[in-house]
């Protein structure tokens, strides 16, 4: 009888054990993501305060600066620098690097929102692996996202990581959708006009166009093969203020589903303590 008593003990204890790890797994590449997501609103929370607190005259002076660098980079033809994109997505450079908060709030520049995918994420002023891993890189030799005419910024980052979404949802845009740029204290709009899949070293698409305001989003396709990249393409169009809605719940959501999911996870495995005790005690009479 005693040693009844012990082995289903043991085998109670194995069921919690089992319990909880398959709790765990199941959630891990959900929270990862949702902590993830947590403190990219922290950095984007930070630039939008940091510009907000910014005197007129700062940012006018800012924005003179980087529309002169635009300016410079559309007279004498931008060079994209596929190269850097390309090295920090191979496989060989695909590893975790631990991140500076400091740092990176010291290389965000701006921001960019996707409500039709509910992205939002700070923007850095360089392309490598620790920005791709937290955001979104402007390409080097492209445009600083400050808009205006003869300018094409692209904006980069992973399709996706075991720990963080990124861009894997951006292949679900589609032409008319628009998304957003915060930077120097201003909002820019910008309407989905062409959507390709090129070569890693094709450059063609990534050129600044006289005249025209474009922003490129670019990631890797096909997910987890990486051999060539997708490109979604937008034209500046003028702002319209009811689009501030949808941008706070994008904002929101990314910042919110970490507690969503801690909640949820503490619901689990309550529920399941309460049913294996119900069965428990049923086994004993």
């Amino acid at each position: 009888m005693k040693k009844q008593k012990k082995d289903r003990k043991k085998t109670d204890i194995f069921m919690i054990i089992v319990l909880f790890l398959g709790i765990g797994l199941f959630s891990y590449p959900f929270v990862s993501d949702a902590v993830n997501s947590y403190f990219d609103q922290q950095l984007v929370q930070y630039y939008q305060q940091k510009a907000n607190n910014e005197n007129e005259e700062a940012v006018a002076k800012l924005k003179e600066k980087q529309d002169k660098q635009n300016a410079e980079l559309a007279k004498d033809g931008n060079n994209p620098g596929v190269a850097a994109f390309n090295d920090a997505v191979s496989n060989e450079q695909q590893k975790k690097i631990k991140k500076e908060q400091s740092y990176l709030k010291q290389h965000t520049i701006a921001t960019l929102t996707i409500p039709k995918i509910k992205v939002s994420l700070p923007i850095f002023d360089q392309t490598n692996e620790l920005f791709l891993q937290n955001g979104v890189s402007l390409l080097e030799g492209t445009s600083i996202p400050s808009g205006g005419p003869s300018t094409h910024s692209v904006l980069s980052t992973h399709r996706g990581l075991p720990e963080a979404k990124l861009f894997t949802d951006l292949p679900k845009l589609k032409k008319t959708d628009v998304f957003y740029i915060d930077i120097n204290n201003e909002r820019l709009a910008y309407e989905v006009d062409q959507i390709k899949t090129i070569e890693p070293t094709d450059t063609q698409d990534l050129l600044i166009q006289g005249g025209e305001d474009l922003i490129t989003l670019m990631t890797c396709t096909p997910y987890m093969v990486n051999t060539h990249r997708l490109l979604v393409r937008g034209h500046r169009i003028p702002y319209k203020p009811e689009a501030e809605k949808e941008i706070k719940e994008t904002i929101n959501h990314n910042r919110n589903k970490l507690f969503i999911w801690i909640g949820g996870i503490i619901l689990a495995v309550l529920l399941s303590l309460f049913i294996f005790r119900k069965i428990k005690k049923k086994r004993t009479h």
